[in-house]
């Protein structure tokens, strides 16, 4: 549908501007006719090619998080939902969220339901939004609902930014003393090379070892090269197959140190959307329905899809959990099953997910320590190698020429 500006007159000299949703001019007149709204002119809104080509794609969390805990707030002081969005729409600082707020301004306007007009914007908006405002329009209570929906995407967007700060410093770290050690034995050691040639000073063992790793890159590069390059060919290949993403994703969650980290983040989103889902009312099988489109990884979507089935036939939901015993723990799968029989399971998935908000921390804190010491422990023996391989010799050259 398009998009039509339109300005009126409210009283005499107090002209106000709107938009409306619609596929042809004359229709957008009639609608607001039928509004008893009478416009002083209509018009199509066109973007400009260029505005297109440098329009933002994706909306940050922050500004979503944002929005919901301020949506949130403006309904629990009495604003009406059209009256919020509104209001929301001059504040959000994000461009492309103001276009969607107006949009869906405009959906409401046009008689759409809150939740469906948010399902129209699942592409920068969270799965679930439109799922959890429907229960928040069956219950009459949209504020509680809505403040729920932003500590949660508070909590896993904070959880974003520790993993971020646990992972990117040794990263960088490696990735600089990599490219250090590269230049080192490409440019620097074939140099002190000749020099030493030159001299006839016998060479100790740390100046041998270094020359013969510049040797080893040196000679053997193009071998080097075109494994570095069919090996990330193979793995963009089987990144764009069902089997081989999967395989990349089991990886992600069985790699020593961190694919703990990884599997606990992965469990803390899947128990805390559960939570919010069920908490709110939502039936199991549409929430299990909606996790399972949220879900990224094909190793836990899995587990989601055969819950959603055995649902669908009568079973118990954590028939498929205890089965995948590599992906879900124990102690979370039978808290479930009593959860699910004891007919507690909102309860339980809430204490789940504050455990394992409380284990991630813990494992993030620990890997942190084990990874700095190894990082410091390589960088120094890196350099301490290659100190002793160039100055020994000197050392030798000066003793030989004294």
């Amino acid at each position: 549908m398009k998009i039509f500006s339109y300005t009126f007159e409210t009283s005499p000299g107090k002209i106000v501007k709107g938009k409306v949703k619609a596929n042809t001019l004359s229709q957008a007149t009639s609608f607001l006719k039928k509004k008893k709204i009478f416009p002083l002119r209509v018009k199509e809104e066109k973007e400009i090619f260029l505005t297109q080509l440098f329009a933002e794609k994706k909306v940050k969390t922050d500004d979503i998080v944002s929005f919901s805990q301020l949506f949130a707030s403006c309904l629990k002081t009495g604003l009406s939902i059209k009256d919020s969005l509104t209001l929301l729409s001059k504040q959000v600082e994000s461009k492309l969220l103001q276009t969607r707020v107006a949009d869906i301004i405009v959906d409401v306007e046009s008689g759409t339901s809150i939740s469906n007009a948010f399902a129209k914007h699942i592409d920068i908006f969270p799965v679930f939004y439109p799922m959890l405002l429907k229960a928040g329009e069956a219950s009459g209570d949209m504020g509680t609902v809505l403040e729920y929906v932003g500590k949660y995407l508070e909590r896993i967007n904070n959880l974003k930014k520790e993993l971020s700060g646990v992972f990117t410093y040794p990263i960088i770290v490696s990735g600089v003393g990599v490219g250090l050690l590269s230049l080192i034995l490409i440019f620097v050691a074939p140099t002190f090379r000749e020099v030493f040639n030159e001299s006839g000073v016998p060479l100790p063992g740390p100046t041998v070892v270094l020359f013969f790793m510049s040797d080893l890159i040196l000679d053997y590069y193009p071998f080097l090269l075109s494994f570095f390059i069919i090996t990330s060919l193979t793995i963009f290949i089987a990144n764009r197959s069902y089997k081989g993403r999967k395989a990349i994703h089991k990886l992600y969650i069985n790699l020593p140190v961190v694919g703990k980290v990884i599997k606990q983040a992965l469990l803390l989103r899947f128990l805390r959307a559960f939570d919010i889902l069920v908490n709110n009312n939502v039936p199991i099988l549409e929430a299990l329905k909606v996790l399972e489109e949220a879900t990224i990884n094909l190793c836990v979507k899995e587990v989601i899809t055969e819950m959603r089935k055995d649902v669908s036939r009568g079973l118990p939901i954590s028939g498929a959990m205890v089965a995948a015993k590599d992906v879900f723990p124990a102690l979370i799968s039978n808290s479930i099953a009593m959860g699910e029989k004891s007919g507690d399971l909102g309860a339980t998935l809430a204490r789940l997910g504050n455990f394992v908000d409380r284990e991630i921390t813990f494992t993030m804190k620990k890997v942190s320590s084990k990874l700095d010491p190894i990082l410091t422990l390589g960088l120094g023996s890196m350099v301490l190698l290659i100190a002793l391989a160039i100055y020994l010799p000197i050392f030798d050259m000066m003793s030989v020429s004294m």
